[in-house]
């Protein structure tokens, strides 16, 4: 058997030599998934489904900081108009005043406890 093998190989050596390359390379073509550097951290390869969850995360927080926009531009809005109100009249509405304070607390509060958040999901991340 291994004469014969060793004649064949010998006799259609190129031939052998195509089949067992192209082999290897269906082999990497079908068997080793496609990997990019990830966004987050460029240190480390990701695959696809990993990158579509980066950039879902990314688009997530991108939203959320445009919320905060929001929620920020809407306080600055209601102290300008409670402002407005105060010198068009010259009374000053403490209904409004405490409810901006109360929104301005919120706020605050909201702003603190997202970096606190940020803080503790550092240091519980693995070094």
């Amino acid at each position: 058997m291994k004469k014969l093998l060793l004649t064949l190989f010998n006799h259609e050596r190129y031939q052998t030599i195509s089949i067992i390359i192209c082999s290897l390379l269906l082999l990497a073509w079908w068997g080793c998934e496609t990997k990019v550097k990830s966004i987050r951290d460029p240190s480390v390869k990701i695959n696809r489904i990993q990158l579509e969850n980066e950039v879902s995360a990314i688009i997530a927080e991108t939203e959320r900081k445009f919320g905060e926009m929001d929620r920020i531009d809407e306080l600055k809005n209601y102290l300008f108009q409670q402002g407005l109100t105060a010198a068009q009249t010259g009374v000053i509405n403490p209904l409004g005043i405490i409810t901006g304070l109360g929104t301005i607390l919120g706020l605050g509060a909201g702003i603190d406890n997202v970096r606190k958040r940020k803080e503790i999901k550092t240091l519980e991340k693995p070094v």
